[in-house]
């Protein structure tokens, strides 16, 4: 009867164990993609802050913060909306890519498309 319970135990512990260890990487993961996201909403924020009335017309560059890098661009514009690409990469080499259109005459962000890997 002993051997019986202690096997039981046994196999409950070892079970646990193995969950935890598969939602320590789960949350690990979300916890990257988020950080990526974090990033290319600050420098989203961070380059259209700079924009008075009028959109430059080259936009290129690079803003490094403590836990990555975001790269962005300009891709498209036309008279009233400019499409910017932001790419980030966080220290732990977790990639994030996004394209913003920005209203010119409305002065602010009015979609979020989100690019999958390519």
């Amino acid at each position: 009867m002993v051997m019986i319970i202690a096997s039981v135990f046994i196999m409950f512990t070892i079970l646990m164990v193995d969950q935890f260890v598969i939602d320590k990487k789960f949350y690990k993961e979300v916890e990257e993609t988020l950080l990526s996201d974090h990033l290319v909403h600050l420098a989203v924020n961070e380059v259209t802050a700079e924009w008075e009335d009028e959109v430059p017309k080259s936009i290129q560059g690079e803003i490094a913060y403590p836990n990555g890098d975001v790269h962005y661009r300009l891709t498209k514009q036309d008279v009233r909306y400019a499409y910017i690409e932001f790419s980030s990469i966080t220290k732990n080499k977790r990639a994030g890519r996004i394209i913003i259109l920005y209203d010119k005459k409305l002065g602010r962000v009015i979609e979020w498309i989100e690019k999958l890997k390519d």
